[in-house]
């Protein structure tokens, strides 16, 4: 049994966070009581699977009594059951005390306790019970789903496990792994003040599989947990030699990491890049004073360094049709403010975060249909991507079908747009119009687009030309020969 005790001043926050968040987090609050609790499983070579478990109490959560040598000190009972249809595997029951104290208003320190079980492969019912030993309170009990499942045959991770710090093994304990001692870090919940997030975690028969020392590589990255996409420059790679254990210990500078809900992956890949094996880890961020918009500052070894301060504003502009209100925001303070560089390292994230791979790919095929629409639908005040068609044009792409009319005696020239799917929706159309018929500005009179205009009375208006007036709630003009409005609408051509 290990006993482990130390000052962690945030952990009474990240628990009451964490039980908020309940991202398939293993935390525990029972009255006064606060703890963390993890576990990990690991596969060694000549003894098969185990795992290790991690629990932290938050020193001041709990009951200080006087022992037999008269000082204040805590308690708490562990109880650690793994079941097999209601059949008793394995069965731990320890207690956990802390250090003892000669004055009851000292401040307490934390305490970590970690233990190694072996477990053979199998899906188990997992009870953990904790009693504070200095309370009459009855014990916490949580109950949950364990899986272990590894071979001989495949390369397999092991699970990732955060690790708070580390140091080299000087006496082999129940910390070392691989050379170094590592203190588990219990949470998946990091805070603002924390600049790193360090992980370990093993790669399993890559020698069996690949053959002794045969290259491969093991990429590490911070993906986020929605999107699944690779967050800025949050990556790394490493060339390995195949080994029956090949250790991964690393971590990421997570300073300017939004906060944000993420996973951390491991992969592992053959020579020619085919993924093998992965496993990922959710964690939470906080970091308030961090914009998720400039999330990578590696732009200056990117593409838009090569765009110039005026070409850049015109650029950012550009971008509206396809931004979140967030980067709408963001874009309009940044050519206000007409910094050159910070409009760099936002344009170059606005593409990161669309392509982790190849941002510039993303943006040159983006450019490509803001020339088109700058043909098109400029007009001799506004740029294309500035006008209506020009938005919904980069906005939904090309549309399936164009009905215009320019000649039509008792309407405006009009154009009516067609989409057979518009994210997730079908049939979808949209109506522009030109009052002043000689601009080419097509503004957008009617649209079927949630969120876009709605105008129960587009036809009465599009009629305007010969039919000024109009009653409050007249949805139909009067009727016109040669009119196919209302053909057109209803099967667009």
């Amino acid at each position: 049994m290990l006993i482990l005790q130390y000052k962690l001043y945030g952990m009474k926050k990240l628990i009451f966070f964490s039980l908020l968040a309940l991202f398939g987090g293993k935390f525990i609050y029972a009255t006064n009581m606060q703890a963390n609790f993890s576990y990990c499983s690991f596969y060694n070579q000549e003894k098969g699977p185990f795992i290790e478990t991690y629990l932290s109490f938050v020193g001041e959560s709990l009951i200080y009594k006087k022992n037999e040598n008269g000082k204040f000190q805590s308690g708490v009972e562990v109880v650690l059951i793994f079941k097999q249809l209601d059949k008793i595997i394995d069965y731990k029951k320890y207690n956990l005390l802390s250090y003892e104290y000669e004055d009851s208003l000292a401040l307490k320190t934390n305490i970590i306790d970690q233990q190694r079980i072996p477990l053979p492969n199998g899906d188990y019912d997992f009870e953990i019970s904790l009693r504070d030993l200095n309370t009459d309170e009855k014990p916490f009990v949580n109950t949950q789903k364990l899986k272990i499942e590894y071979n001989d045959s495949d390369i397999s991770i092991s699970d990732i496990e955060y690790v708070e710090s580390f140091k080299k093994t000087e006496t082999k304990g129940i910390l070392s792994k691989s050379g170094f001692d590592l203190l588990p870090y219990t949470s998946d919940f990091f805070a603002e003040d924390f600049e790193k997030i360090a992980f370990y975690a093993e790669v399993y028969n890559s020698s069996k599989v690949l053959g002794d020392d045969e290259d491969f590589l093991i990429n590490t990255y911070i993906e986020s947990f929605e999107t699944k996409n690779v967050v800025g420059n949050y990556k790394s790679f490493k060339r390995e030699k195949a080994k029956a254990v090949n250790v991964v210990f690393s971590s990421f500078n997570i300073e300017k990491l939004p906060s944000g809900n993420y996973s951390l992956a491991i992969e592992v890949r053959n020579k020619t890049n085919d993924l093998i094996a992965s496993k990922k880890i959710f964690f939470q961020r906080s970091n308030p004073g961090v914009s998720t918009l400039l999330i990578s500052d590696d732009y200056v070894n990117s593409f838009v360094m090569e765009i110039s301060p005026e070409k850049m504003q015109d650029y950012i502009k550009c971008l509206e049709p396809i931004s979140s209100n967030a980067e709408l925001s963001f874009a309009k303070n940044q050519v206000d403010a007409n910094d050159p560089e910070l409009m760099k390292q936002f344009f170059y994230n606005f593409w990161l975060t669309r392509n982790p791979t190849n941002p510039e790919e993303d943006w040159k095929k983006y450019k490509e249909l803001v020339d088109i629409t700058q043909k098109q639908y400029a007009t001799s005040i506004k740029r294309g991507y500035e006008t209506d068609r020009g938005r919904i044009f980069l906005k939904h792409g090309k549309p399936n079908t164009i009905s215009e009319m320019k000649n039509e005696p008792s309407s405006y020239p009009y154009e009516i747009w067609h989409y057979y799917s518009v994210e997730g929706r079908s049939n979808v159309k949209f109506i522009f119009y030109d009052t002043d018929i000689i601009s080419n500005e097509y503004t957008l009179l009617h649209s079927t687009m949630p969120g876009e205009i709605f105008n129960s009375q587009w036809k009465v208006d599009l009629h305007k030309r010969t039919n000024a007036t109009r009653q409050i709630d007249q949805e139909n003009p009067r009727e016109y020969s040669q009119d196919r409005t209302e053909e057109y609408f209803a099967l667009p051509k």
